[in-house]
């Protein structure tokens, strides 16, 4: 029977992946901060087991507190067990230019979405070395690939967690340990509902042009790339053609961006 450990995983993607999964049989660990959802995720997942033997547990932790996190790890290695699948979904955003941004909200999201993500990863590689298996998937973002305006913030950190991961993909092959990370446009979730009160014009034309993706289908292709061990896995049609775009026509494509934040600014 897998494990699959889950951070952020009370709502949004990370819930979603953590439904698909007890439908699967897996044993499923959710990690987020807020108990009230964490209970609730637990009974959604519990209403969806295939078999009386899964264990659904969560931990409400936050994944950038180091001692909160060695903590909770070491609860987690005793109640089940090393995770065959890790997935890292816990993140923040915000929508701001960069010359507005405080120092401490520029580093409050690098400290959860890069520092976070890899204290946990580190946390549990070492028990994946050893048995000489699992994946890892961050859940990065589309942001995390193209830069958009307004997240001067939030794309380094998710162009961050790229560049970690691919590194670790490298280092990790030879012990039999898949990396990946997912890349979506926006998603109908708690977190982008909360920003969607405060968020740029400009970032909400840019974001609009790419779509609003369901969890649903970004759990989709989550579990269809990792099945598959792809590197860099891009959810919806619209972000998959801009991510060819930039790649292939990185001038042209730089040139429109520029003339739509010139649009929405008028």
């Amino acid at each position: 029977m897998k494990t699959v450990v889950i951070t952020g995983g009370s709502s949004g993607i990370g819930l979603d992946i953590a439904r698909a999964y007890s439908k699967q049989g897996a044993n499923i660990v959710l990690l987020a901060r807020n108990q009230a959802r964490l209970d609730s995720a637990v009974a959604e997942c519990k209403a969806l087991v295939s078999n009386a033997s899964q264990k659904i547990l969560a931990f409400s932790v936050d994944v950038a507190n180091k001692d909160q996190l060695t903590q909770t790890v070491a609860t987690i290695k005793t109640q089940v067990n090393v995770p065959d699948i890790l997935i890292l979904s816990a993140g923040i955003v915000a929508s701001e230019r960069f010359i507005d941004q405080s120092d401490e909200g520029f580093d409050a999201i690098m400290h959860t979405n890069v520092s976070g993500s890899r204290a946990v990863a580190r946390a549990f590689l070492p028990d994946m070395i050893s048995k000489r298996s699992g994946q890892v998937c961050f859940i990065s973002s589309l942001g995390g690939i193209i830069s958009t305006y307004g997240y001067s913030a939030y794309s380094a950190s998710k162009f961050a967690v790229v560049g970690m991961a691919g590194a670790m993909r490298q280092e990790l092959a030879e012990f039999n340990v898949g990396v990946s990370v997912v890349c979506p446009p926006e998603v109908d979730t708690p977190m982008v509902a909360t920003e969607s009160e405060h968020i740029l014009p400009q970032t909400r034309f840019i974001k609009d042009i790419g779509g609003l993706l369901q969890p649903s289908a970004v759990t989709k292709a989550t579990l269809k790339g990792l099945a598959k061990n792809r590197f860099i896995i891009v959810p919806g049609l619209m972000a998959k053609i801009s991510y060819w775009q930039a790649r292939v026509f990185p001038r042209t494509f730089g040139a429109v961006m520029q003339m739509m934040v010139r649009y929405a600014s008028k």
